[in-house]
């Protein structure tokens, strides 16, 4: 089972490659998210000895975004030539990408687990067309499934409620292990009133550090792992060894028995692990 998983994700990365290769923080693009403040980890750990992980979605700017993508969805839908990797929602899977495999070769971080928090002030409609819904359902089933983080909570403030129905999609997406352990609020006040720790959060959410120290302290961490994340792109899988399902990514993969070759015959050979999949889980 271990070595199910390994695979796993070593084929996810192959799966996403825009997303999980080359994770240069130096890059301009990933420098400005970095600076916004749009991802970033809290330093120290909080009294569980979890790393905080902070996202601030509505610092992502889509106006020369919004307008370039519908014009090229235009030319897609008469002439079949759009390749969304080269837009904005490919830098959003890089910065992530970089975050947690960051965050990941710390093995106590992946004993502990983690705590997020997001601020979704600022976030609005556009921001729901980075990804199609099919898109969505990817990276969300194989994000919790295969990428070996533990996600112990999960806290939202400043929710509009013309999006409620984007947060009621996403919450679909998650098993009922992580939705438990989710809390939206519509304000950091209410956050607050409900014990919500702040002590790991920037000054401007109710922690002492300030928001631009944390961000400076994070990027010196991502520095010194910089090396280490850009050898991680020698890692690969042999992919004509497993089905076409698992190499798109599909969620149906992640029911069946792992390193099937689907080449579309009856008596397909079939590799490594067979039977229904079981999860390697430890909480």
């Amino acid at each position: 089972m271990a070595e199910e998983a390994i695979e796993r994700y070593l084929l996810l990365r192959q799966v996403y490659h825009l997303a999980f290769h080359h994770l240069d923080i130096t890059e301009p693009t990933m420098q400005e998210l970095l600076s916004l403040g749009y991802l970033f980890a809290a330093p120290g750990r909080d009294a569980k000895g979890r790393r905080v992980v902070i996202a601030r979605p509505g610092k992502f700017n889509f106006n020369t975004y919004m307008l370039t993508l519908c014009l090229i969805r235009v030319a897609h839908a008469l002439l079949g030539v759009f390749d969304p990797h080269k837009y904005t929602n490919a830098d959003m899977c890089r910065i992530h990408a970089i975050t947690y495999e960051c965050l990941m070769e710390d093995e106590e971080n992946q004993v502990r687990g983690f705590v997020h928090f997001a601020d979704g002030a600022g976030v609005s409609f556009p921001h729901l067309t980075l990804f199609t819904p099919k898109e969505a359902v990817r990276i969300v089933k194989n994000g919790e499934r295969t990428i070996p983080m533990r996600h112990k909570e999960v806290h939202a403030i400043n929710t509009h409620p013309s999006l409620k129905f984007a947060l009621d999609f996403g919450m679909s997406l998650i098993s009922e292990k992580i939705k438990k352990r989710v809390r939206i609020y519509t304000s950091l006040e209410e956050a607050i009133n409900h014990k919500m720790d702040t002590s790991m959060l920037p000054k401007e959410y109710g922690g002492t550090m300030p928001m631009k120290e944390m961000i400076e302290l994070w990027r010196q961490e991502l520095l010194e792992m910089r090396p280490t994340l850009l050898t991680h792109d020698k890692m690969r899988v042999c992919l004509e060894l497993y089905s076409e399902k698992a190499r798109e990514g599909a969620v149906s993969a992640l029911k069946q028995g792992f390193g099937c070759s689907d080449i579309g015959s009856s008596d397909s050979t079939m590799y490594g692990i067979t039977g229904s999949f079981r999860k390697l889980e430890v909480d």
